[in-house]
């Protein structure tokens, strides 16, 4: 039909809205925008359109041409602002974006935790995609599919932001549960420094490759992936291109070799940070990238004092985020090292900077990360299994810091964030019970809730690692970072609290689909895009070459307890 006057004008003598809206919306917004017969609705069309393109004519009408008839702007507003996006102060943006970006996907019908802080669950809503941003959340129904958007159905699933693992050392998927029942001085100095020389860069990229597909099956969507497997440049670039190849949003860190010189490099070590970071930094210079960088720098008591300095300045130099490993505030073996103090004497303690565990700080040391716009990332399972004390939860809430999540490494526990939200929230409410015992007093109501720590693992994640403004929520503008939970199962059915159901019932089992930038990577509770056998069989395959090489090397704690695990009986093949 050829469109003769729009339907907007209060005097349209036809409405013709059945057939409008059937148009291309593109030709449409042009078309009306040139023949609206009022200078008031083509000056304000991008603002109201968004109305008109909800399926709602008559309130875009009167709100569009309030000033002619009379009306009061201020009502006819209230009036559009109560029907659109549940009364969000975003629904103004959102709709601009229905009409500027082409849908290409919507999530429908979801129960959508956004993530945002104090926003209360949205039953029954939609999330509306344009590429790989978010364009709308609004209520389900509010309008019309196009034929060509994607359809996604989540009437029996929440809707809720990835997870954000913000420290996990990849390369070590190999290993799985090989010290789960070792402290970590073990591990350090009876398996690292006997095994980890004989890897491979095909097997820094198989474990690599194996861990980020294990991350997005269980709904972590973005990892900071803290590599200290750097042996050779060759091993930097299959931790990469692993991470390029997964899909996943990757933070690369680049730390320190793990090789026959081990010690020379994470026991008071005169040696500086490896040069080919510069090299890295330029491979990876698109901060707006899929896959960025940041530098992994070794702990401050690791270290001479010449080296901190110049390894600080370098990540500097580089534009990079620094997150420091290496036992921060870790097990007691050695006595107290007061790391951050350490970095004070020579005013190192810059905004952005990543504390990784912290379980052992001074009280001081924690108001200087907090004073100084620092982040702590805490690993309450693996920090708890390999004898570094308490997680530094309630310490770091008490300084003001409101503490990131991570699992750490498989070598030690499980993968998954859920495990670790549970852990968190159980190890602070165990300590706190604990304390009041100890006082004869009964515990007072709980302060820290369970929207406080999925806080903990999306958006706090995502400040960690300096990228707030494109995951952590699900808000307009940002990727589409997004996990579906199936909700229909005996699991988790039936649905009455959606936050306590994502942070304390939930499993990687219940993880339906997984969209990173957009992209659906998990469907119907299967990877997409990837042969997983083949993944296995590498991952595998390498375990194997590893320990017919290095096996003789392991320590005698070490042997011992895969020995009395029945690894012993595993073939092993050259």
């Amino acid at each position: 039909m050829a469109l003769s006057r729009c339907h907007l004008c209060w005097d349209c003598p036809g409405r013709g809205w059945s057939n409008c809206r059937r148009r291309n919306w593109r030709d449409l917004v042009a078309e009306l925008l040139k023949i609206c017969r009022f200078p008031r609705c083509r000056n304000d069309f991008r603002r109201w359109v968004g109305g008109f393109w909800l399926g709602r004519p008559r309130d875009c009408f009167a709100a569009t041409h309030s000033s002619a008839r009379g009306t009061s702007s201020s009502t006819t507003a209230a009036r559009l602002d109560a029907r659109t996006h549940n009364g969000s102060p975003a629904a103004m943006e959102q709709n601009e974006m229905l009409v500027q970006d082409k849908m290409t996907t919507v999530i429908l019908g979801g129960t959508v935790v956004t993530g945002r802080s104090a926003q209360a669950p949205l039953p029954s809503h939609d999330v509306w995609l344009s590429g790989e941003k978010i364009v709308a959340i609004a209520p389900s129904g509010e309008r019309s599919v196009p034929a060509e958007c994607d359809v996604v159905d989540a009437r029996h699933a929440i809707v809720m932001p990835g997870l954000i693992d913000s420290h996990r050392h990849l390369w070590q998927t190999t290993l799985r549960g090989m010290c789960s029942d070792m402290i970590a001085p073990e591990y350090r100095h009876q398996l690292r420094e006997a095994l980890v020389p004989f890897f491979r860069p095909q097997d820094v990229y198989a474990a690599t490759l194996a861990g980020a597909l294990e991350l997005i099956d269980c709904g972590i969507t973005t990892v900071l992936d803290w590599v200290h497997i750097l042996n050779s440049p060759e091993h930097a670039d299959a931790s990469v291109a692993a991470l390029q190849a997964s899909g996943m949003r990757a933070v690369f860190a680049h730390s320190a070799p793990n090789d026959t010189d081990a010690p020379l490099w994470w026991s008071n070590s005169d040696r500086k940070h490896p040069s080919d970071v510069r090299r890295l930094r330029k491979k990876l210079s698109d901060d707006e990238a899929l896959v960025t960088m940041a530098f992994a720098a070794r702990a401050p008591q690791l270290v001479q004092r010449e080296v901190r300095v110049h390894d600080w300045h370098l990540a500097r130099e580089l534009g990079l985020r620094i997150a420091t490993d290496g036992g921060i505030g870790g097990g007691l073996w050695g006595g107290r090292t007061y790391p951050i103090r350490l970095l004070q004497q020579d005013d190192l303690l810059w905004p952005g900077t990543v504390y990784i565990h912290c379980n052992n700080l001074a009280p001081d040391e924690y108001d200087l990360i907090a004073g100084t716009g620092g982040h702590i990332s805490i690993s309450p399972c693996a920090e708890m299994f390999v004898g570094f004390g308490m997680p530094a939860t309630q310490n770091a809430l008490s300084h003001g810091t409101r503490p990131a999540l991570s699992t750490d490494s498989v070598i030690f526990v499980a993968g998954d964030m859920f495990g670790t939200m549970r852990s968190t929230l159980s190890s602070l409410r165990g300590m706190l019970g604990y304390e009041a015992t100890l006082a004869d007093k009964g515990v007072e109501p709980w302060d820290i809730t369970t929207a406080d720590i999925l806080e903990m693992a999306t958006a706090r994640g995502a400040a960690a690692l300096g990228l707030s403004d494109r995951t952590g929520t699900l808000e307009v503008g940002k990727s589409a970072d997004i996990v579906l939970l199936n909700t229909r199962s005996v699991r988790l059915s039936p649905l009455n609290n959606p936050l306590s159901t994502i942070v304390l019932l939930a499993t990687p089992a219940d993880v339906e689909t997984v969209l990173i930038a957009g992209k659906i990577v998990k469907k119907n509770g299967v990877l997409t895009n990837f042969d997983l056998n083949a993944v296995i069989d590498g991952v595998t395959k390498s375990r194997d070459w590893l320990v017919a090489k290095g096996g003789s090397q392991l320590g005698p704690a070490v042997k011992r307890r895969l020995a009395d695990s029945g690894f012993d009986h595993l073939t092993i093949t050259d």
